[in-house]
C-alpha cells in the first residue's frame, strides 16, 4: 500500500474533525449567550451573613432593587424588597467599600444585632 492511498482519507478525516470542532464551538457559544454568559447579568450578589447552621440572610441586587433573602436548608424566603434608589445605592456602596471597613457584611451584622436587641435575643420568626 502506497502513501498516496492514505492522503485522501487522512485529509477527509482532518476536514471532518475541523467541522466537528467548529460546530462544537458554535453550539457552546450559543448556549453561553442564551444562559446569560455573553452579557452583563442583571443579578449581583451583594453579601450574606450566617445566622446559624444551614441558615443565612443575604442580599441580591436585581436590576434597580435589592432583595433580602432568608436561606434555610431547603428553602429560600423573600424577607424584603428594597426599591428606594437611594437605599439601593447605599447598600451597594457598603458592599463596594474596602474589606476592612465592614462592608455589606458589617451592615447586615448591625441590622441583625438591632433586631436581636428588640426581641431579647429570640429569633424573629417562629
Amino acid at each position: 500500500m502506497g502513501t498516496g492511498s492514505l492522503v485522501w482519507p487522512l485529509l477527509r478525516f482532518l476536514l471532518g474533525f475541523a467541522v466537528v470542532l467548529a460546530l462544537a464551538a458554535l453550539v457552546s457559544r450559543t448556549v453561553a449567550l442564551r444562559a446569560g454568559g455573553g452579557g452583563v447579568s442583571p443579578f449581583r450578589w451583594l453579601g450574606g451573613l450566617p445566622l446559624g447552621p444551614g441558615r443565612q440572610i443575604c442580599a441580591v441586587r436585581v436590576g434597580r432593587r435589592v432583595l433580602v433573602l432568608g436561606l434555610g436548608d431547603k428553602q429560600v424566603s423573600l424577607l424584603d424588597s428594597i426599591t428606594d434608589p437611594e437605599e439601593v445605592e447605599a447598600l451597594c456602596a457598603h458592599w463596594d467599600a474596602p474589606k476592612g471597613s465592614g462592608g455589606f457584611r458589617g451592615l447586615l451584622a448591625e441590622a441583625a444585632a438591632k433586631a436581636r436587641s428588640r426581641t431579647g435575643g429570640r429569633p424573629l420568626d417562629r
